[in-house]
């Protein structure tokens, strides 16, 4: 998957791309994501607490995936992003292998409960 990490309006640290490439690069297990973008930014306006924003969208095939987390320092806020991200590419996941393999109506007496009231 390729990833890219932006700064906005401002430098991103080297430790800190490398980090966000490296993370964000392991959501890239299913075939269908291609493309992410890691946007990381400073909200001058925010507390605090929440000032460091990290934006990352992952894109592929007609699925659009994204996340947004603040936090005091940007490494966190990819932290927090990835794990948002790690719930819904499971999600799509799912979502790929129902439609690819449907479920099968059960036949009659496989489920076992005709068995059970039988024997009472």
């Amino acid at each position: 998957m390729e990833v890219v990490v932006v700064g906005r309006n401002d430098t991103v640290p080297d430790a800190v791309r490398a980090q966000a490439q490296a993370k964000v690069a392991k959501l890239g297990r299913l075939p269908v994501l291609e493309h992410a973008e890691v946007r990381l930014s400073e909200d001058r306006e925010a507390p605090q607490a929440t000032r460091r924003v990290c934006e990352v969208t992952i894109t592929g095939h007609g699925h659009v995936l994204r996340a947004t987390a603040a936090a005091h320092d940007l490494s966190l806020a990819v932290d927090q992003a990835v794990h948002k991200l790690e719930h819904q590419v499971e999600r799509l996941k799912g979502r790929l292998v129902g439609r690819s393999q449907p479920r099968r109506p059960r036949l009659d007496g496989q489920d076992g409960t005709e068995e059970a009231q039988e024997q009472d």
